[in-house]
């Protein structure tokens, strides 16, 4: 399975990502799901549609996660985001960015940090939900060394 992913960019076409197996079931119009565009970035992309259509011209990336649990935009407010798109000439993507609040969004250049009021299991996380974990943690410690160092230097 297949879906076409609208990003927050001003990019003139939605590309089109795979589904995991894993996540057939979570994927959904209108929820938000972390996709790779390019060879670094990350954003979080509205499902625009789902199909068995697999693109010719470039490699399918799968898409990494899925961000919600129900869709956020509802399959009028995409009907609505595209006619503004071309109403307005602008993209897709421009109309998203200028519609969702910026909570919602995930970019390469977001700041990540530990929530320390959230008991986590580790027992419970993914690999790469593990790894992210840690380096938190460890980020977190560091600043608390660092604030140290400041108040006994002050």
């Amino acid at each position: 399975m297949y879906a076409d992913i609208i990003l927050p960019l001003a990019i003139e076409k939605n590309y089109t990502y795979g589904i995991p197996v894993e996540l057939q079931e979570l994927v959904q119009v209108g929820s938000r799901v972390e996709v790779q565009f390019g060879a670094k970035r990350v954003y979080s992309g509205i499902v625009k549609s789902i199909h068995h259509n697999k693109p010719e011209i470039y490699q399918v990336k799968p898409i990494r996660g899925v961000l919600d649990a129900k869709p956020i935009v509802t399959p009028n407010q995409l009907k609505f985001w595209e006619w503004m798109a071309s109403y307005y000439a602008c993209t897709e993507g421009e109309v998203m960015n200028a519609a969702l609040p910026s909570y919602l969004k995930l970019e390469s250049e977001t700041f990540v940090v530990l929530n320390e009021e959230i008991s986590i299991d580790e027992a419970e996380l993914s690999d790469d939900e593990f790894i992210v974990w840690q380096a938190l943690e460890v980020r977190q410690e560091q600043l608390r060394k660092n604030q140290q160092q400041d108040s006994q230097e002050g």
